[in-house]
């Protein structure tokens, strides 16, 4: 079955010529080693024409294998799917085509029957009026019955007299505690005469004067008070052994460790092209459906490409992927 390519195709290596019989250190100018070479003979060497040369290396030019002109895509129209009915109810009243039905649960209940109409039943007259007096003993009366009982003789407080006898006693409680006493009239008391008038006149030194005293200059004069001479001036040079250089001394970097586990991987490009299947085109695909018109309709569109089918034909690998897949290396 034959295979028409549908993108490049990775360019074949043509088979170098047979060596000729003089065998010579072939020349290799500066070419790169992914680029196919042929040994071909030096014009310019003068062994050439005695049969015998030396080879040359020369890169050979692979023509590109000319593409597929890409194939124009149909033109596809979307119809959108008729709008579906409301659930929701209607606001106009429609009158009911058939009549009411009548049968209610009391019409199913009591079927009407005809019978004969039965006679009443009356009671009879066993109530009479008796002839004698209504007794008048009542529950109250035969329960609490009168009792004959003498009323209490009545108490009476004895005689005595509420103004007393003889005259009224004047000693109350305020006189009794409170008697008139004597009133003795107390010495005063006096403090001290500590306080004398001094014989001497009043001295005049006072505060400010006695602290701001006229002083001598000369006799004032401090005397300064030199150094002496104890610690002799260093003649050598200043030691530069500090703490810090002591503490920190420098030292060799060592070689670093091979660590494979930290290394980043490579970028590697992706080999297929990108799956367009989304969750939402996946769950919510288009309700209408597209179908091919003519190219000058006003609603024509590109028509959608077909799901990518990892196994389109059943010819070989190389024929059927690049098919699906044209900007994906094979």
């Amino acid at each position: 079955m034959a295979c028409e390519p549908c993108g490049q195709l990775p360019p074949s290596t043509p088979s170098p010529p047979e060596n000729p019989p003089c065998q010579c250190p072939c020349t290799i100018p500066v070419i790169a080693d992914t680029l196919p070479k042929v040994p071909v003979l030096n014009p310019s060497d003068p062994n050439t024409s005695k049969g015998c040369g030396c080879n040359v290396c020369v890169p050979v030019v692979v023509p590109k294998a000319p593409e597929c002109p890409p194939k124009p895509r149909k033109k596809c129209k979307y119809i959108q799917p008729a709008r579906p009915k409301s659930y929701a109810p209607t606001r106009k009243f429609v009158p009911p085509e058939l009549k009411m039905e009548d049968n209610t649960i009391y019409r199913k209940s009591y079927i009407p029957v005809e019978g004969e109409r039965t006679e009443p039943i009356l009671p009879k007259k066993n109530l009479c009026i008796g002839e004698g007096k209504m007794s008048d003993n009542t529950v109250n009366k035969m329960s609490y019955l009168p009792h004959k009982v003498k009323p209490p003789c009545p108490i009476y407080p004895c005689e005595h007299k509420l103004i007393g006898e003889g005259p009224m006693q004047d000693i109350t409680t305020q006189r009794h505690d409170y008697v008139p006493k004597p009133l003795v009239k107390q010495e005063p008391i006096l403090p001290f005469t500590n306080l004398y008038v001094s014989d001497c006149p009043l001295s005049d030194k006072t505060v400010n004067r006695l602290s701001y005293m006229p002083v001598d200059l000369e006799k004032a004069r401090v005397q300064p008070v030199h150094p002496t001479d104890a610690i002799t001036k260093p003649t050598g040079k200043m030691s530069d052994k500090t703490v810090q250089k002591m503490s920190y001394q420098p030292w060799q970097p060592q070689e670093p460790i091979d660590m494979p586990w930290a290394m980043k991987p490579k970028f590697v490009p992706p080999k297929l092209r990108m799956e367009d299947h989304t969750i939402q085109k996946m769950s919510y695909g288009p309700p209408g459906q597209y179908i091919e018109c003519a190219d000058d309709d006003p609603d024509a569109v590109d028509c959608p490409e077909p799901p990518c089918n990892p196994n389109p034909c059943s010819g070989p690998k190389a024929c059927c992927n690049p098919c699906c897949c044209p900007k994906a290396a094979c």
